[in-house]
């Protein structure tokens, strides 16, 4: 058996070496000079051994205690090693249940296939109003009042800014990102109850903005204002492109240069290439083909964009740096400051769409051109470049008559 002197006068050697005491506790012996504690012990016919700590600060009474604790696991037909791992991993997961180590996880499995926009909705989500509020808290302590607290100091922050609007929606919207990472971490055993479901009646969802038809004075001034616009010409091309095309804005923004054919007089927009999907990225929306005739008015607006980005991959860059997509802020600042601050570029979808079924022109070839989705998939494989010269001739009476808004 060991006593403290003897400990004291084991000496290193040039190889690691063990004295034992009892009960299969010995001390190990480094060529460093340092002394742990070990436990030497068989578990289903294995041979097996743990550390029990580092001589002086285990004592050999300490020792001697810790391996009375393994043996009693030994007899409860627990294998100390396997139950010291559980024990760390359980410490270890523990220390992981901050509601904000749940949620980076949480997004991190999910951010892969989804679209870049989806990706910074939520990293703003994360930043401005959820970790804030409760991201130190262990999520097995969240309570529906912790989350009610969220989304009342979100509508807070939103109308305090102007022009954002009293901030319902953005409430709702990380209500529904804090239910999803509490869900995740359901399933993954780290939580047991999700207390949203109590809150779900807490907010009313405000009414929707949906795009509407330009009123007879914003068309009479729109030209104008336009062509008188003192921003850059990108910015202005940008906007009449928008308007002729029927395009929506991140889709004239994402516009590139290979996908103009002047020869042909046509704009083809592809689908995503599985390398673009794969970094949540599309070209159009619902990712198909896409076909625009170019107008007469439409053509020559691209002729002049090449004097500005012909060595950019993008139609529309950035004015700042041509490598990159122009903000796609940049066109409704744009009316902003044209005077048009009730006027989104999405009402000039609705305006096209308006007036050219009010002309007659059969809904499949307006609503093709829109780029709305058909319901009859077998149908919309195939379609892209149905009535392709029908639309041509609708595209340049749609810029006709843009051009003719006046005083």
């Amino acid at each position: 058996m060991l006593n403290d002197t003897k400990i004291k006068q084991l000496k290193p050697q040039d190889k690691t070496y063990r004295v034992a005491d009892q009960g299969g506790l010995c001390i190990e012996v480094r060529p460093s000079g340092s002394k742990l504690w070990r436990f030497r012990y068989r578990y289903l016919g294995t041979a097996k051994m743990i550390s029990l700590g580092e001589y002086p600060v285990i004592t050999l009474a300490q020792a001697r205690q810790k391996t009375l604790e393994q043996k009693s696991l030994l007899d409860q037909n627990i294998d100390p090693s396997q139950n010291r791992q559980e024990e760390k991993a359980k410490i270890k997961l523990n220390q992981a249940c901050t509601f904000q180590n749940i949620a980076v996880e949480w997004f991190e499995k999910r951010k892969a296939r989804r679209s870049e926009s989806y990706r910074r909705s939520i990293e703003k989500a994360f930043e401005k109003d959820i970790f804030p509020t409760i991201g130190k808290k262990d999520i097995k302590n969240i309570t529906a009042y912790d989350v009610l607290q969220m989304q009342e100091k979100t509508m807070k922050r939103i109308s305090k800014q102007n022009n954002y609007g009293t901030g319902e929606a953005t409430a709702i919207l990380n209500r529904q990102i804090v239910s999803q990472v509490i869900d995740y971490a359901i399933a993954t055993s780290r939580c047991e109850h999700n207390p949203i479901s109590a809150l779900r009646n807490t907010i009313e969802r405000p009414a929707k903005q949906t795009a509407r038809p330009m009123t007879d004075h914003e068309k009479s001034v729109f030209n104008d204002r336009v062509a008188n616009y003192g921003g850059a010409t990108t910015t202005r091309n940008a906007i009449m492109a928008l308007m002729y095309s029927m395009l929506r804005s991140i889709e004239v923004i994402r516009l590139r240069w290979d996908w103009v054919d002047f020869n042909n007089d046509l704009i083809r927009i592809p689908p995503a290439t599985k390398e673009q999907l794969e970094k949540g990225k599309r070209n159009i929306k619902k990712d198909r083909e896409h076909l625009v005739p170019l107008s007469r008015q439409l053509k020559t607006i691209l002729l002049d964009q090449q004097n500005h980005t012909k060595n950019s991959d993008y139609v529309f860059s950035s004015v700042f740096d041509t490598s990159k997509l122009m903000n796609k802020t940049t066109i409704n600042s744009a009316l902003d400051n044209m005077g048009l601050n009730n006027l989104t570029a999405h009402d000039f979808r609705a305006t096209a769409s308006t007036i050219l079924h009010g002309m007659g022109y059969p809904s499949d070839h307006v609503e093709l051109q829109l780029a709305h989705v058909d319901k009859n998939i077998v149908r919309g494989t195939y379609n892209h470049a149905s009535y392709l010269e029908d639309r041509r001739k609708m595209l340049q009476d749609w810029a006709d008559i843009v051009d003719s808004w006046k005083y």
